[in-house]
């Protein structure tokens, strides 16, 4: 697994990822949008795509992943494990 980058990505960065791996057009991925209310995504889909997040080099515990409702709780659980994993 390759080490975490120094500072997490930015929202349009993440976005941007998540958007690709989910087939989805990156619009659509606001904050505030709901995974299955919102964009279609059901709970399996969303725990393999916040599993895709690992190859940014966090290493995410399966938990988390069903914490996140909206995108922007998902964007929020990534920039918290980013940010505890950061070397120093």
């Amino acid at each position: 697994m390759p080490p975490a980058d120094p500072e997490p990505l930015p929202f349009p960065a993440f976005q941007a990822h998540l958007a690709e791996f989910l087939n989805l057009d990156p619009a659509l991925l606001q904050p505030e949008a709901h995974f299955v209310a919102d964009l279609g995504v059901d709970s399996l889909r969303l725990v393999t795509a916040l599993f895709h997040l690992q190859e940014m080099g966090i290493e995410l515990p399966p938990e988390l992943a069903w914490e996140a409702q909206t995108v922007g709780e998902a964007y929020r659980l990534y920039r918290e494990v980013a940010v505890a994993q950061r070397p120093g």
